[in-house]
Formats: structure tokens, C-alpha cells, sequence
């Protein structure tokens, strides 16, 4: 007679979890579970609720209990991979996944959820026919429909992003997210779709969410179409109400710049011993603020025969916070780089390796670009004694204006305000003349306006300092095949353009405040 009682109650959790009620769902779970500890469902949802709270440890044990008393469970499987993701664990990750595929084929949830876990990990050749897959078995599901456009455009299927995205219109014509995708997937012509988006901002709506998607997808469209008002006026208003969203300070940031300057400093690095790197493989690392160029480089870098791409990759950020005692939120913090300065950085190195050989193929050389890499430069010239270490770099009002008009995942919370983002550029900038003198012909710089104006020259002198030899695919990177997972994604497949240099002059007015603090602090910038 426990059974009937324990299903009644099974429905109640349903319920809970279909409203996101995790405490509720978690104590119907804990009452189960003490009439049938090997309820596999009960497990299921307290290991849910755990991810869902962060507590990925807990949620990871939860997932693994319904596996010992169900291995067929492979939705638990699944939600195990997510996990093993967000505890930079991608390797094992990969090997959970690749479990599921053939039994989740029939099911489009699992396979969203499939593509979801491969696209995080840099695997978005697995990712695309996984949720191609999905869209065929439900074909009118918004969330799935949203996801592979997505990766779509990760991986050059624009056409096919496209029209997923206006799949997604077609039933819900009010979807932020979609408008902004679509408005990133292609170059506006005319203002069609602007007066539907500006209509839907005019309705009103209490989803702040949706109306930032709405203002950056407006914004991207006038500027496309050269209206420079309207769009500033939108990049203004998202960028306002992304900034009241975000817990940011700083100060924070502030500590951060002025610990690593004095930590690793001369002394630091002459003291310091460097790794041994035993496996071959040798990193490329391309780093510098976000929007700077660093993706473009990276193409060019990654056409080369002798070189792969592995993108933009959170194994060196995660090594460091692992080999820390730290385990508050945030991955590099003052208090982190305190504690790096004394890491074993052997160690670190050969977690990084063994992190990445997943995704590395039989070339030994693969660029990582990550771009806030530039934090760890000095950490990176011991870890990878053969490692290439480039900095990207561009005029610092078109670096910082590239910055504000673009609507970041959950990265560079210092970009949403003038104001911020000047102080940030200018402790980048004392840190990058810091590490120029500690590294010196270690450091390969490239400046993005006059790769722009001198394509080859360029291209050629790079990659003489990277001691590659000189091919001419390298001058033809857009060509190249490879998934793009950056907010650049779209424009890398475009041969190389000078739109984007001096762009900030359109939107001169309205960025005095950025303007007058970095010429304060001593910035050329015209």
C-alpha cells in the first residue's frame, strides 16, 4: 500500500518542479525517499534542485544514486554531462554525452539538452545534427527552436539559423531573444523589422529581459542601416537596463589589477621556475579585451596548416581556481591571484592539458582565445615555457565603444556604463605595460587597425613571429570551415573590412564621458 501514496506524492513534485518550486519539490523528495530510499525520480529532482542552486557537487552525487539504481536513466545521464560542464569537467562531460546519443534520439528534450552540453564544450560539430534532430521531432518548441539557431550560427548554418529563428516569431512574434538573433544574423536593409520590434517596446511588457534583447536588436538594426540616433538611444537604454541586472563594483576589479601588479612582479618572474611541458602540444594563446580583434587573429592564426582552433576555452581560468582554497563565485578574483603566485605551476599546466586533449587533434600547435587570458600572462609564460602568447589590441575609444554595444552572455560586467568601462580600459591598461616589461619579446602584439589597413604585411609578420612559415590560406581565413562560439561569430566569415575602425566617431557626442576620462588618464585617442 506505500506505492499508491508514494505516487500521489511523486505528482505533487511534478507539480512543484513545473513552477520551479525547488524547496517544496525538495521536501516532498526527502519524505519519499525515507519510505523508498531507491526512488530514482526522488534522486532525480533533489539532484535538480542541487544544480539549480549551485550546489553541483550535491547534484552530480544525486545523478550518479540514479544511476547505480537505474544505468538506463539516461535523462539523469544527461543532466550529469550539464553538471560535469559547469564544474569544468569537460572531458568526462563529453563521455556522459556521447552515452546518450543513440538512446535520446527519439526524445527532443534530451537531445537539446544533448547539443546544449556538446556547444558548451567546443564541441559544435557533435551539437549541430543533434539539435537539428530536435527541431524535426518538435518543430513548433520555442526553447529548442531558440537553441539551434544559436548553433547554427556557431557553426556557418546561417540559412538555416534564419529560419528557425522566424519559426520561432511565427508563434511567439514577441520573443526577445529571437528578434536579437535575427538581428545579429544578418545586415539590416530596411526598417521592417525595426517598426515590429519598436511596436512590441511601445506595447510594454514587465519582462526586463525581453526588452534588453529588444533595445540591442534595435540598436545593431539603425546602426546597419546608418540611423545613428535611433541607435544610439537603444544601445543606451539596453545597456541601462543590463547594468541595473548585474551585481558589478569596481573596486572589485580595482583590487584585482593591483594585487597582480604587485605579486608578479621582477622578482616573481625571475624567481619562478618554468614548467616541463611532456606532451608536445603547444598553445597559442590570443587574449586581450573582448571585441578587440582577438577572433579575427585567431582565424587567421587557425588557417595556418600547422595550426588548430579550439576557441575560446575556460580550461586556464578553471585550473587556477581549482589549485586555489577558494571556492567563493567568481573565477579570478584578488584574493585568487594571491594564492597563484605561489601555485604549482606544473600542475596547473597539466590540468590545462589534460583538459583540453578532448578537443586537440594531431597538430601541435592550437590557439585557446580566450580574451580575459590577459589577467594570467605571466602565469602563462611559466606554465608553457613553448607557448605563443598574442595580444590584440585597437584604438581605445573603438575598443570600448565595440564593448557597449554588445550584450554579453554572463562575462565583462564592466562594459555597460562609460564610465566603467574607462576605468576598466585604463587598469587593462597599466596591467598590459606591467607584463610588457616582465615579458618582453615573449609578448607578440598586434594592433587590429593596422592589420585592417595591411592585410598581408601583417599577416606575413605575425606569423614570422609565431615561427610559422607564411601560406596564403592564412590571408584566406574566412574560407575557413571551423565553428566560430564568439560573439564575432558572423563577421569572421567576411574577408577582412574597415568598417569597425573609427566607428565610435558616429557616436561621437554621446560618448564624451568615456572620452574625457581616458583622455584624463593620458589616452591618444584619436
Amino acid at each position: 500500500m506505500v506505492q499508491p501514496d508514494i505516487d500521489d506524492t511523486l505528482r505533487q513534485v511534478r507539480e512543484a518542479v513545473s513552477g520551479k518550486d525547488w524547496r517544496t519539490a525538495t521536501a516532498l523528495c526527502i519524505d519519499i525517499l525515507k519510505r523508498d530510499p531507491r526512488q530514482a525520480d526522488a534522486h532525480l529532482v533533489l539532484g535538480l534542485a542541487s544544480a539549480e542552486a549551485g550546489k553541483i557537487d550535491m547534484a552530480l552525487r544525486a545523478f550518479d544514486t540514479v544511476l547505480k539504481i537505474d544505468p538506463a536513466r539516461f535523462d539523469a545521464r544527461v543532466q550529469k554531462a550539464r553538471c560535469l560542464v559547469q564544474a569544468g569537467r569537460h572531458a568526462e562531460a563529453e563521455r556522459e554525452a556521447d552515452r546518450c546519443i543513440q538512446p535520446a534520439q527519439e526524445n527532443a528534450k534530451l537531445l537539446d539538452l544533448l547539443a546544449t552540453v556538446y556547444s558548451h564544450i567546443g564541441k559544435q560539430e557533435k551539437a549541430a545534427p543533434l539539435i537539428s534532430r530536435a527541431t524535426t521531432l518538435a518543430p513548433d518548441d520555442i526553447a529548442i527552436l531558440s537553441n539551434a539557431a544559436a548553433i547554427q550560427l556557431f557553426v556557418d548554418q546561417k540559412q538555416e539559423a534564419i529560419g528557425n529563428l522566424q519559426r520561432v516569431l511565427e508563434h511567439r512574434p514577441d520573443h526577445g531573444r529571437s528578434h536579437w538573433q535575427l538581428a545579429k544574423a544578418r545586415r539590416a536593409e530596411g526598417r521592417e523589422h525595426c517598426a515590429v520590434m519598436e511596436s512590441l517596446l511601445e506595447a510594454g511588457n514587465d519582462d526586463v529581459g525581453r526588452a534588453i534583447y529588444l533595445h540591442y536588436a534595435l540598436a545593431k538594426e539603425y546602426e546597419d542601416l546608418e540611423c545613428w540616433e535611433d541607435a544610439w538611444a537603444h544601445y543606451a537604454e539596453g545597456a541601462t537596463l543590463q547594468r541595473q541586472r548585474i551585481q558589478y563594483d569596481f573596486r572589485d576589479d580595482r583590487a584585482l589589477f593591483d594585487t597582480l601588479r604587485q605579486r608578479f612582479d621582477q622578482r616573481w618572474f625571475s624567481d619562478t621556475a618554468e614548467a616541463e611541458n611532456t606532451t608536445g602540444a603547444q598553445p597559442v594563446f590570443i587574449l586581450g579585451l573582448p571585441r578587440s580583434g582577438s577572433t579575427l587573429v585567431e582565424r587567421i592564426v587557425a588557417s595556418h596548416s600547422r595550426v588548430e582552433s579550439l576557441g575560446e576555452l575556460a580550461q586556464w581560468p578553471l585550473a587556477v581556481k581549482r589549485l586555489s582554497n577558494i571556492r567563493q563565485p567568481g573565477l579570478f578574483r584578488a584574493d585568487i591571484a594571491a594564492q597563484a603566485a605561489t601555485m604549482d605551476l606544473q600542475r596547473a599546466a597539466d590540468l590545462y592539458l589534460q583538459d583540453t586533449v578532448y578537443l586537440r587533434g594531431a597538430t601541435p600547435l592550437f590557439t585557446d582565445k580566450l580574451p580575459s587570458n590577459f589577467l594570467y600572462l605571466p602565469l602563462l609564460a611559466k606554465a608553457f615555457p613553448q607557448a605563443r602568447l598574442v595580444h590584440v589590441y585597437r584604438n581605445p575609444m573603438d575598443s570600448c565603444f565595440a564593448m557597449y554595444k554588445q550584450l554579453f552572455a554572463d562575462a565583462y560586467p564592466f562594459s555597460y556604463t562609460l564610465e566603467e568601462l574607462a576605468d576598466y580600459y585604463i587598469g587593462y591598461h597599466g596591467l598590459m605595460a606591467h607584463w610588457r616589461n616582465l615579458l618582453g619579446k615573449r609578448l607578440i602584439e598586434v594592433n587590429y587597425d593596422q592589420l585592417v589597413q595591411g592585410q598581408e604585411a601583417q599577416t606575413r609578420a605575425l606569423l614570422d613571429r609565431l615561427e610559422l612559415p607564411f601560406e596564403a590560406a592564412c590571408l584566406e581565413f574566412h574560407r575557413s570551415s571551423g565553428a566560430a562560439a564568439t560573439a564575432s561569430a558572423t563577421q569572421v566569415r567576411q574577408p577582412m573590412h574597415r568598417r569597425s575602425v573609427g566607428r565610435w566617431r558616429q557616436f561621437a557626442s554621446h560618448l564624451q564621458p568615456l572620452r574625457q576620462r581616458l583622455e584624463a588618464a593620458g589616452f591618444p585617442v584619436e
